[in-house]
């Protein structure tokens, strides 16, 4: 099953690409994440190989991801890989000025394959969930200001 979302953050692509690849800002902007841990190479690189932890409905979930592509400012395309599921993910970082469009492409193949019957079902909401990762990342590169209070003594 393949999906994808965009995104538009107001701020450039060196700065969007640098936010979100850097390990340590992983649980700021995706759901449930809590903590990266590397195996091998060096972190986040192409040939690295770290673990993802998460906490979700189920409990403590460990995913594997093998970094395939670190086109510094462009691209950045990793592989996940769970027991139940092995899920590519290439995030696109297009220029657009003072703002970057940030494309995320996902391709999700459920083990075992009998498991593929049901992705109609989990197609959207994983598509849902992905978005909403990506606009946790859009605020937190662009905090929304908060008005200032207004002046009640006259």
């Amino acid at each position: 099953m393949k999906f994808q979302s965009e995104i538009i953050i107001d701020k450039p692509v060196k700065e969007v690409f640098q936010f979100t690849v850097n390990p340590k800002n992983l649980s700021r902007w995706i759901d449930g994440f809590v903590k990266f841990k590397p195996l091998s190479g060096k972190a986040r690189k192409v040939g690295s190989v770290g673990i993802h932890i998460y906490n979700d409905k189920a409990g403590k979930l460990e995913v594997r991801e093998e970094v395939l592509v670190h086109n510094p400012f462009k691209n950045f395309k990793t592989h996940l890989s769970h027991k139940n599921m092995d899920t590519t993910l290439d995030l696109q970082f297009l220029d657009q000025g003072d703002s970057t469009k940030l494309l995320a492409q996902t391709t999700v193949k459920l083990k075992p394959f009998l498991f593929n019957l049901a992705a109609p079902f989990v197609k959207s909401p994983m598509k849902n969930q992905q978005l909403a990762d990506l606009k946790r990342l859009k605020n937190c590169l662009n905090p929304k200001k908060k008005k200032p209070a207004e002046n009640t003594n006259r």
